[in-house]
């Protein structure tokens, strides 16, 4: 249970009932969505900067990777919200994450997605390189730029006690 009082239409600031109409936000989506709009700025810096990072990894690479590197990150987060969000969005495109066969770009997406959740101040040499070898530079900041902010979104949710 949410150990803070979740924003309501009635509640919200001046600021997050104008984000609310200007972007037609249903603020009863979720106790994390409630929660996210507690501030204006907050909803923003995490929640629609998550769509707008999750828009040009698509862009650049694919929507099944970039969901691949959420899910990823999101399971070894324990992020309960997160984590079935994106095993929806891996089942409408036909993924079962355990029997699945995935390709070497795909594999790498998971592999550093897991390195990342798991202790992002000890990334491999060798998966760095390998990286290099199949991804542009830019490719590579915005799939960083993604997994950073998933790891923000799942802390929210975990400190925030958001299921």
């Amino acid at each position: 249970m949410a150990w803070l009082t979740p924003a309501t239409i009635e509640t919200a600031s001046d600021a997050v009932k104008d984000l609310i109409r200007e972007h037609d936000i249903n603020i009863n989506k979720s106790q994390k969505v409630a929660t996210l709009l507690l501030n204006a700025v907050v909803y923003d810096s995490v929640e629609k900067n998550g769509w707008r990072m999750d828009a040009e990894l698509q862009r650049l690479l694919s929507k099944r990777k970039g969901d691949l590197l959420e899910y990823v990150i999101s399971r070894e987060n324990n992020s309960d919200v997160c984590l079935r969000y994106f095993t929806k969005c891996l089942a409408e495109q036909g993924i079962d994450f355990e029997t699945t066969q995935f390709d070497d770009e795909e594999k790498l997406i998971i592999e550093y997605g897991t390195a990342i959740a798991r202790d992002f101040h000890n990334i491999p040499d060798d998966l760095k390189k390998r990286l290099r070898g199949a991804f542009t530079d830019e490719q590579i900041a915005v799939i960083t730029g993604m997994a950073v902010v998933i790891n923000a979104d799942n802390m929210f949710e975990t400190i925030m006690d958001v299921h």
